[in-house]
């Protein structure tokens, strides 16, 4: 009896790892973007982290003051990037008196599942604006979704990002380049 048990035990952990735990569809994935957004307002690095994969590759082209930048990371590099720039809101947030508010919004342009729901690549568009629009941040973006042991993670991430300084109240750009 104790062997018919663990046998069964054992059947379902398989199924679960290699089928039932790896497929999606499109409110899981509208749920992803909503922990995002969570730990953007939050400015918890660490949940952001957790939803990358560790085969993530991510691709960024990043325009500021007429200046592109063009970058790929892996996981590492990533969660590195979101500690540093949560750092920066608080160092920029301190300079302007310690009250930073932060302004976040995301659109899904579209959802494709693929057809053995094991993947999904969404494009969108978020802004993020920092301080009375101090300092904001417009991206579009193309990712590339997949559940990994029951949990949603970004694959592949290609996004182009603006970059503006100004608004009301806001640092000067060689103030922030200091």
């Amino acid at each position: 009896m104790k062997q018919i048990a663990i046998v069964v035990a054992l059947c379902v952990g398989a199924w679960y790892f290699f089928i039932g735990g790896r497929k999606l569809d499109e409110t899981m994935v509208r749920q992803y973007y909503e922990k995002e957004a969570h730990a953007i307002y939050s400015r918890d690095a660490e949940k952001l982290c957790e939803q990358l994969s560790k085969k993530a590759v991510i691709q960024s082209k990043t325009v500021m003051m007429g200046r592109t930048q063009e970058t790929t990371s892996d996981r590492e590099q990533a969660c590195d990037s979101v500690r540093k720039t949560f750092k920066m809101f608080e160092t920029v947030g301190e300079a302007m008196g310690g009250i930073l508010t932060i302004e976040y919004e995301y659109h899904i342009d579209s959802v494709q599942i693929a057809s053995d729901r094991k993947s999904a690549t969404v494009e969108g568009t978020s802004v993020l604006k920092m301080g009375e629009a101090a300092m904001q941040f417009k991206s579009s973006f193309t990712q590339r979704l997949e559940r990994e042991l029951g949990k949603m993670r970004l694959v592949r991430g290609d996004d182009v990002t603006v970059v503006r300084l100004g608004g009301r109240g806001a640092m000067s750009q060689s103030d922030f380049f200091k």
